[in-house]
């Protein structure tokens, strides 16, 4: 585990969830709580004592395995052994860290969790926090909203640990100031380029140096293996509108569905909290700004004077919209109960929860509604087609599999389902568009069962909304194309090799003399060459090009009235000899002070990078952990 990663995760786990890159996270939670009454639970490995479950484990690599999958590598290139390593690492890791928030008396209490749950604008409707959206979201990563409100918790603290080590990490200013001279240093620098096409047009090549050339390489023109695929293809969007819908159904759906589309009470609620601190001093705080507000003080400014709330006392203690449920976590029952018995605009006695005492005001009421089939007529039927649609499409998928291994081509299934053959023409593993993209399609193809047996193939999932099954129609094996149907290929192939050979010679030649005291204008004749100059060049500068930037920064200083000498070679194959004759360190008492407190960030965030990396480090070399074969 990275320090970058525990950066990320306290930025809030809804991230991951919305592109889809929880794996170890969501693996620790998916199944980690199964256990039995009647057996141990297996284990795989124990950390100073606290097992890393086999459940655990084999969550993990299998969330790993499909978040991979779903980042479109080849299922048959992912090292298992490899990715089990790197997953049982991070649950040890994860195990550590958990040990170390204990000791430490680490937690992230359930007020800012709140807070954080409220503001994730993946759980917001219109901007505002959303009870049923949020249900709905973590659902979907197979959370419940405990098990997600605890990960939340778990990562936030994690990210204490991180903040507390790597936050404090510094260089001292005279460090920071002498990286940012040397930073913004500037060379003057001069080259000449070396063109491979001039010199292309002095090769020349004789028809058994091309043969040999072509001998020499024959696996450079060797053709791909095609197969030529026919497939079937059921996808759930084509569906949506075979289905047919009448009244009498779309009503029983709508009556069985009838809650999703009702709206429950929401009241924007604000509070001023005071955080219990021990005897009276918390209760006597909140009853003086009760009292203030009972006497006509404005609650909105004592909220954002008093309110210990950090998330929500600079928008004067404002919560948001919720609806019931959003606040029964147990601590806080109460509150819950005290806020939604509230008139409009009306402020409650002090209430206390668990955490401290709270003032609560409601700021604004939406009352629940129930809508009628009319009102909601087009949403209730869009949502009533999708869902006979994903019926038939299971039902289908199933018959589609059952008739492709009963059928010996694929046009008795099509025809009985309405379906239509399609073909792919020749592809081959490098395929780049269409249904051959998929790996698995390709290796299908590909397999004894397909190719040489030909057999149909069992349904292939595109995603979920998309299967197709295969057959191959005709198949092309690789074979090496004929000398004089590449003869231009090689020819090309031969004159650039050679052409990169003699501007690397030239350039070798042109520095030997520059070394030898030669004047860089007369050498620059010789060749019929022309420098190119450019002053104060700095490392990230437009021009010259990268290539060249990169070789004329490598070079030493040179001496006073001296130059260094090398030489690059550019993507385009063209070489430029190049020559440094002045450096100059960007003075450390002109670097402002805005660039001076940035550049210090920065090296502080890598050099906290660092000390985080050698602390887990220390964490693992000081644990004890017991692998399980």
């Amino acid at each position: 585990m990275s320090m970058q990663s525990l950066r990320d995760g306290s930025t809030g786990v809804a991230s991951k969830i919305l592109v889809g890159l929880i794996i170890i996270v969501f693996a620790l939670f998916g199944m980690g709580s199964i256990t039995t009454f009647f057996a141990p639970t297996p284990k795989v490995a124990e950390v100073n004592g606290q097992d890393v479950t086999q459940v655990e484990m084999e969550s993990a690599v299998e969330r790993s395995r499909r978040i991979m999958i779903a980042q479109n590598i080849d299922p048959l290139l992912i090292d298992e052994d490899a990715l089990r390593e790197n997953v049982l690492q991070s649950l040890i890791t994860k195990e550590l860290l958990t040990q170390v928030a204990d000791q430490w008396d680490l937690t992230y209490p359930d007020l800012l969790l709140d807070g954080e749950i409220r503001s994730t604008p993946a759980f917001q409707i219109g901007g505002l926090y959303d009870p049923k959206q949020f249900s709905l979201v973590v659902g979907s990563a197979g959370f419940s909203p405990q098990t997600y409100r605890e990960e939340l918790r778990r990562e936030k603290t994690f990210a204490q640990i991180a903040n507390a080590i790597a936050g404090s990490a510094f260089l001292p200013d005279k460090i920071v100031a002498r990286i940012g001279s040397i930073s913004g240093q500037t060379r003057d620098v001069a080259y000449l380029l070396i063109e491979i096409e001039a010199l292309s047009r002095e090769v020349e090549v004789s028809d058994s140096e091309l043969r040999d050339a072509y001998q020499s390489s024959l696996q450079e023109f060797q053709t791909e293996e095609t197969v030529d695929i026919e497939y079937i293809e059921l996808r759930k969007s084509d569906l949506f509108e075979r289905v047919v819908v009448t009244e009498q159904d779309l009503t029983r759906y709508f009556e069985e569905t009838r809650e999703s589309y009702s709206k429950e009470e929401e009241r924007r609620l604000a509070h001023i909290f005071i955080e219990h601190t021990g005897g009276e001093n918390a209760r006597t705080a909140i009853d003086k700004i009760y009292h203030e507000i009972r006497d006509g003080g404005d609650f909105d400014n004592l909220a954002r004077e008093n309110s210990q709330d950090p998330l929500s006392a600079s928008n004067g203690g404002d919560l948001g919209f919720s609806a019931r449920g959003v606040f029964s976590n147990e601590s806080y029952l109460t509150f819950e109960e005290v806020a939604f018995n509230l008139e409009m605009n009306e402020v409650s006695q002090p209430v206390e929860t668990t955490f401290g005492f709270h003032l609560i005001k409601v700021l604004a009421i939406e009352p629940g509604t129930e809508p009628t089939l009319d009102e909601v007529r087009d949403s209730v039927a869009k949502s009533y087609r999708q869902y006979l649609s994903d019926d038939m499409f299971i039902t289908l998928s199933s018959e589609l599999s059952e008739l492709a291994f009963e059928s010996v081509d694929l046009k008795f299934p099509a025809s009985s389902l309405d379906l239509t053959v399609k073909s792919t023409g020749p592809v081959g593993y490098s395929a780049a568009e269409g249904i051959a993209v998929n790996p698995e399609v390709i290796e299908t193809a590909f397999s004894k069962d397909i190719l040489i047996d030909g057999n149909n193939s069992d349904v292939i999932e595109i995603n979920t909304d998309h299967h197709v099954v295969i057959r191959v129609n005709n198949y092309e094996p690789s074979e090496i194309r004929a000398y004089e149907e590449v003869i231009d290929e090689v020819r090309n192939r031969f004159v650039r090799k050679r052409a990169i050979q003699l501007a690397e010679e030239q350039a070798n030649e042109i520095l030997e003399m520059l070394e030898a005291g030669s004047l860089t204008r007369y050498v620059a004749d010789q060749f019929g060459l022309g420098w190119k100059v450019f002053a104060d060049v700095k490392r990230m500068a437009a021009d010259p090009a990268q290539e060249i930037r990169e070789e004329a920064f490598s070079l030493p200083r040179p001496l006073e009235g001296g130059k260094s000498l090398g030489y690059a070679s550019l993507e385009s194959g063209d070489v430029a000899v190049i020559s440094v004759t002045n450096v100059t360190n960007y003075p450390e008492m002109q670097v402002s002070e805005e660039e001076f407190v940035s550049l210090s960030r920065a090296l502080a965030r890598k050099q906290g990078a660092i000390d985080y990396g050698e602390f887990e480090s220390a964490l693992l070399a000081d644990a004890t952990v017991k692998h399980t074969d």
